[in-house]
Formats: structure tokens, sequence, C-alpha cells
């Protein structure tokens, strides 16, 4: 599974639909999922796909029309919630 794939399972839950997601809690999850618990191979480090996570959550969020994430409103400033995002 990519990691595209893996963030949109993450959003799919009920409560991330509805209210989305910090973007550190999206990359915990995807890196918890992606962990084998006796694995041989190399560790993946949680820093490098918090930073890939973020490109890409990003990167479809500012896409206008095509764009498969929005970033979260915050109801009282009517602003962008700082690393918030959710599913369109």
């Amino acid at each position: 599974m990519n990691l595209k794939e893996s963030i949109i399972q993450v959003l799919t839950d009920k409560k991330a639909k509805r209210e989305g997601l910090h973007i550190r809690h999206i990359a915990k999850h995807v890196f918890n999922s992606s962990r084998v618990l006796f694995s041989e191979g190399p560790e993946q480090d949680y820093e490098k796909l918090l930073v890939k996570v973020n490109r890409i959550l990003l990167y479809e969020a500012n896409k206008k029309q095509k764009g498969i994430f929005i970033r979260v409103i915050n109801p009282k400033t009517k602003k962008n919630r700082k690393g918030w995002y959710k599913l369109k």
C-alpha cells in the first residue's frame, strides 16, 4: 500500500472525516500501521515519514478542484487551522 492510500484510510474514520486530524496524528497512524512487530528489515524513521505525509497533504490541499484533502477551518476565526486536514 502506498503512502497516499494509507493517509486516505486513516482519514476515513468517522470522527476524522467530520473533524479532521492533525498532521502528527495522521503520520503516527501511518507509521504504526506500516510497522511489523518482528521485522528484520530496516526501521523506517518517523520524522522522515512525517515530512512525506506533510508534502502529500499540502500538495493535495492546494489543488483547487481535483484535490482529495482539504484544510480544516477554525469556526471562530474562519481561517485554516495550522496542520489540520480532512477528506473532501
